[in-house]
Order: structure tokens, then C-alpha cells, then sequence
């Protein structure tokens, strides 16, 4: 059971072979993502140069459910940044709420850039970093 980054999916959409072979390696598992994280996906596709394709984006990303957050989950995510800042560290806000959201729902945080090379991170979510 992962929850996704936004890095891993757009790393699997452009065929990087690391995200490409850890999300083929788990198609048998639930794969969550909030809205926010298909939202900076979708984001790829507003910024690219040509037409924006956001259909092929939902064909491409079928096998990933978008997972409704609340309350809950955003107080989840304001604690998981108040442990990280009181160890001395702290995610971007988008970044806390991604792995807060994770922690909500007891999922496998998966994520494929530095933004999530955090100290303490891995004390407070399980953490897959490609």
C-alpha cells in the first residue's frame, strides 16, 4: 500500500526506469495519492510546451486512486511538521501535507527528489525514496 509523490509520477510518466520498475513491482497494491499531488502532475502538463494532454494523464495514472482528505488528515500533517521542526528540521508546507497525508492513512510514503531527504523523516513516516 503506497501513497505517491508527485516526483514518483511524474518520473513515471516520462519512463524513468527506477519509478517505472518500483510502480510495476507494486500494481497488485492500492496506490493513493491527495489531490494535491495530481494537481502538481497536472501542472507538467500546463507548463509543457504544446497542447496540454490532461486526459492522457488520468489514462496513464488509471491505477492511481485520489484519496479524499480532510480535517484529520491535515492535522496529521500540521503534527508530522511540528515533530520534524521541534528535531530541527521541517518539509516545505506541500511536502508535510503529502506525508501527512501518508501518515493518516497508514500508507507507504513513495517519493523520487530531495525534497523528502529530511532527517527524521523516516522516524515519522515509512518512506520509500527512489
Amino acid at each position: 500500500m503506497t501513497l505517491y509523490d508527485s516526483s514518483v509520477l511524474i518520473d513515471y510518466l516520462a519512463g524513468d526506469s527506477t519509478a517505472v520498475q518500483y510502480v510495476e513491482s507494486r500494481l497488485d497494491e492500492r496506490a493513493v495519492a491527495p489531490p494535491l499531488v495530481l494537481f502538481e502532475v497536472y501542472q507538467g502538463e500546463v507548463f509543457k510546451s504544446g497542447v496540454a494532454d490532461f486526459e492522457a494523464v488520468d489514462d496513464a495514472l488509471a491505477w492511481v486512486t485520489v484519496v479524499e482528505t480532510d480535517r484529520e488528515v491535515a492535522r496529521t500533517a500540521a503534527m508530522v511538521q511540528n515533530e520534524l521542526h521541534n528535531a530541527g528540521t521541517a518539509l516545505a508546507p506541500r511536502d508535510a501535507f503529502v506525508a501527512g497525508t501518508a501518515v493518516a492513512l497508514d500508507e507507504t510514503l513513495a517519493v523520487a527528489d530531495d525534497d523528502f531527504d529530511v532527517a527524521s523523516l523516516a522516524d515519522v513516516v515509512d518512506i520509500d525514496l527512489l
